[in-house]
């Protein structure tokens, strides 16, 4: 009896002595789609080993993540030598950004329940870069707008009154100011004077990014809207906010890259002007506040776009689809600075438009 109570002593004490010298376990992370836009699911998964000297019980938590959608989760077992798991789970993040998936905390106790502790887990996690959420509902004369003041299209763009094409039959909505009564009366039908159709080269999205989180994200999905629907018209589509410049661009991979630039899109403490568009380019300025550094950028740059267009959002933030009950409270003292010189800037080619947050961006 005595050296089956010894026997037992010997066990509890190289139990209790086992347990501090555990080593650290391992994980990994991972996802077969590291890149995409939020409120998508994507499945994610870890993979956690580790090795147990004797029989212990352990406890594995997988810490929860509410911005990427992942609830948690917590196994248990009673286990000997190396151990591995594997747990998948699908995340739905909720919100742009760039984010680390999160990890696991590995707890260990003796099979007596007697002492438990955490055990390190080391290893690299995988990153999930969430793309800003893409609108459909870009309105039609904003696209029209920014495909202004260019080469010749076809019927992409909008037409310029001073490039005549020749005449066509009368289509209903045509403008009787169209009607060409001399080729009216000689063919005995209703005749219209026909212009060629026009639309810039490029588009460059500057981003003023002096402003709140709130508006942060409603420029990033505004530009992605944007950025997603010219790229799709076949215009080269650039970047720009205070220490970031991406000159225009086309195809799929540049706009991928685009978007996760977007989706780190931080809030700044000061403010930059412009920069200077490649000539021919049309200068879009997205802003909550309209310092003067933007404002005189603007016309700076006007030198060289074919057109220049700041559209301010002094609530910063403007009615999504589907979003009712905006507040909007008087002027702020930026929309009243940029109204003041509105006359003066579109006598430049620098065209104003403002959307309060009880609007969406329609003209």
């Amino acid at each position: 009896m005595k050296l089956l109570l010894f026997l037992f002593l010997v066990g509890l004490a190289a139990l209790w002595a086992a347990l501090p010298g555990l080593r650290p376990g391992r994980q990994k992370s991972g996802t077969t789609r590291r890149y995409g836009a939020a409120g998508r699911p994507r499945p994610v998964w870890l993979e956690v080993d580790f090795d147990l000297p004797l029989p212990a019980y352990w406890r594995l938590e997988w810490e929860a993540a509410p911005k990427l959608g992942l609830l948690g989760e917590s196994h248990a077992g009673l286990g000997w030598g190396r151990q591995t798991l594997r747990l998948q789970a699908e995340a739905v993040p909720k919100q742009r950004g760039e984010y680390t998936l999160p990890g696991a905390r590995l707890f260990v106790s003796d099979v007596f329940g007697l002492r438990e502790r955490e055990v390190p887990v080391r290893g690299e996690l995988a990153k999930l870069v969430v793309y800003p959420r893409v609108w459909d509902q870009l309105p039609p004369e904003l696209a029209l707008t920014l495909l202004a003041e260019g080469p010749e299209s076809g019927r992409l763009g909008v037409e310029d009154a001073s490039r005549y094409r020749g005449i066509r039959e009368y289509r209903p909505g045509d403008s009787l100011r169209r009607v060409h009564w001399k080729a009216t009366a000689h063919r005995g039908q209703m005749m219209v004077r026909e212009f060629a159709w026009v639309r810039a080269t490029g588009v460059w999205i500057f981003i003023d990014t002096r402003g709140s989180d709130v508006y942060m994200d409603h420029m990033a999905e505004l530009a992605a809207s944007l950025a997603f629907h010219l790229e799709g018209q076949g215009l080269a589509v650039g970047l720009a906010w205070p220490g970031f410049v991406a000159p225009p661009v086309r195809g799929l991979e540049a706009m991928r890259r685009l978007l996760a630039e977007l989706a780190r899109l931080r809030p700044a403490a000061r403010t930059a002007p412009p920069p200077l568009p490649p000539p021919g380019v049309n200068l879009l300025v997205l802003t909550e506040d309209a310092p003067v550094e933007v404002i005189e950028g603007a016309l700076a740059a006007r030198a060289r776009a074919s057109r220049v267009h700041i559209l301010m959002f002094p609530e910063g933030f403007f009615l999504r689809p589907g979003e009712t009950g905006r507040p909007v409270w008087g002027r702020t003292d930026g929309m009243a600075r940029l109204l003041e010189r509105r006359n003066l800037l579109q006598a430049a080619g620098v065209y104003v438009h403002v959307f309060r947050g009880n609007e969406r961006v329609f003209f």
